[in-house]
């Protein structure tokens, strides 16, 4: 079954930084629940590529993504990785000189044993916990 997820979240900080950190890929086991490492493979103007290994549900996973970098976002397609599709998507939008809206989207959809393991309420948790981690973050930097 196909899941689409949307989270929007209002951080006081500069966009331009938040975006930076968005794509320090090596932040990510910072803020993603059960993320055990991070790896960029690849970085160029245009995209890069990374993998994230993950403990969860007594299990060992990893995603392996292209991240499409743009002016206000990011693009992300899974690669290699559990889902049978992933494709995300982070947008930061300046809404005042330290105030930045910070949205995430996905799309997939997970295998069939996966799918009836993780209702919709076990996803939302999961990415609200990131997206929170992520800025609580933001806000340590911004705060010393």
């Amino acid at each position: 079954m196909k899941r689409n997820f949307t989270l929007t979240r209002f951080i006081k900080v500069e966009k331009n930084f938040a975006y930076k950190e968005i794509t320090n890929f090596k932040n990510y086991v910072n803020f993603i629940p059960g993320c055990i490492s991070a790896d960029l493979i690849e970085k160029n103007n245009e995209f890069e590529i990374g993998e994230l290994k993950f403990d969860f549900m007594l299990r060992s996973y990893s995603i392996k993504s292209k991240n499409i970098l743009e002016d206000n976002s990011i693009k992300i397609q899974q690669i290699e990785g559990p889902f049978e599709y992933f494709d995300g998507e982070w947008t930061l939008m300046s809404k005042e000189k330290d105030l930045t809206e910070i949205r995430f989207d996905a799309e997939f959809k997970l295998p069939f044993l996966l799918d009836n393991l993780l209702p919709d309420r076990v996803i939302n948790v999961f990415i609200e916990a990131a997206m929170e981690a992520f800025i609580k973050r933001l806000e340590t930097f911004t705060e010393s």
